[in-house]
């Protein structure tokens, strides 16, 4: 993502941040055009040639590297892995070098006002929450994962990476284990059943 500010602001006033794809050549797709404003559709990304996806705006930009998967979120590096506590051995669901983490997700919660007095349609509906992250499917020295992560940017609240990991066998005693910036780690009791999800918010402070 550019680090030229006027790269870090949305360019329409109704957005607080929209998204951005960074390509390969230096070219860049974003959700409105900086110089017309006109709106484009996340369905243009070329997923073929894309290097990094996130948010942008506030001053602030907040993208993954979709070669590895790994979260940078303003300023810090984030990456996720899943450990079997009995053996030791850790499975890395983001910084897989040869995996193209391009299943890309954005989307926003909203919300309306409504007065039920008021006549039908008089409400006004405003966007609570910005979200963007992958999903994916990985498989780690024989074991079969699913893995999505979504960095989730709220009004009036911290951000916090939703992450979620299906795997198909069972760890009675594994963890979740979140590396922030190389060298900070934050570890979580997650035993996992073969098939059912394990999923939980990480704060990113």
């Amino acid at each position: 993502m550019s680090t030229n500010k006027i790269f870090l602001s949305s360019p329409v006033s109704e957005r607080d941040f929209i998204w951005m794809a960074a390509y390969s050549d230096g070219s860049f797709l974003t959700e409105y055009s900086f110089d017309t404003k006109q709106e484009n559709s996340f369905y243009e990304i070329d997923k073929e040639k894309i290097i990094r996806f996130g948010l942008i705006g506030q001053g602030m930009n907040m993208y993954y590297e979709v070669l590895g998967g790994v979260f940078k979120i303003v300023g810090r590096m984030v990456e996720v892995i899943y450990k079997d506590k009995n053996t030791n051995k850790e499975y890395f669901l983001t910084g897989n070098p040869l995996t193209m983490y391009n299943d890309l997700i954005q989307y926003k919660n909203a919300s309306i006002d409504f007065d039920p007095l008021e006549r039908e349609g008089t409400g006004e509906s405003f966007i609570t929450q910005y979200n963007f992250g992958y999903k994916t499917s990985l498989d780690i020295d024989g074991v079969k994962f699913h893995f999505k992560a979504i960095c989730c940017v709220p009004y009036g609240g911290n951000v916090y990476l939703n992450i979620r990991v299906v795997a198909d066998k069972d760890f009675d005693n594994g963890s979740l284990v979140v590396r922030k910036n190389n060298s900070e780690l934050f570890e979580y009791d997650a035993p996992i059943i073969a098939t059912q999800a394990y999923e939980f918010n990480w704060e990113v402070s």
